[in-house]
């Protein structure tokens, strides 16, 4: 594995994070099937766990109908390889919804994405995402805070 072979996963790996997030943005939850391994487990602070690509796609395609518009911005991406065909990432999201309900406000989450990634058939995949929760707007309780701030705090 060269250098440039790395380069060239971390760029493929982050192609698929944005592809996740426009999937999600334009409202096409079947996309998703591009970006998740099919035996993938997802959780986030408003889903709890769920496994197989076949959930993620009936959760958002549940779930993300009640928004009107939503925008994910991923940043302060790090990827680091575990194998040959595997590696794990943590970026920063900033995840904005606009409900249908006009008399509900607007909900912001800044968070974390923990994801470990296989390589499928030349493809980079999410096998696992877990969101963690920095902050949300409006506050409310619940979510699943991140450990190592908890820890810090601690």
């Amino acid at each position: 594995m060269t250098m440039l072979d790395r380069l060239e996963d971390r760029a493929s790996i982050t192609d698929q994070m944005f592809r996740y997030a426009r999937a999600t943005d334009w409202l096409e939850p079947e996309k998703h099937r591009e970006v998740f391994a099919e035996g993938c487990v997802f959780a986030s602070p408003h889903s709890g766990d769920m496994t197989g690509v076949d959930a993620v796609v009936t959760w958002m395609s549940t779930v993300l109908p009640q928004f009107e518009a939503t925008q994910h911005l991923i940043s302060n991406i790090a990827i680091e390889f575990t194998g040959g065909a595997a590696a794990t990432a943590v970026s920063y999201v900033r995840a904005w919804h606009r409900f249908v309900d006009s008399s509900q406000p607007d909900m912001v989450l800044w968070g974390e994405y923990h994801d470990r990634w296989i390589l499928v058939d030349g493809t980079w995949r999410i096998l696992e995402r877990r969101v963690l929760e920095a902050g949300i707007e409006p506050r409310r309780d619940g979510g699943a805070p991140n450990p190592r701030r908890a820890r810090a705090a601690s």
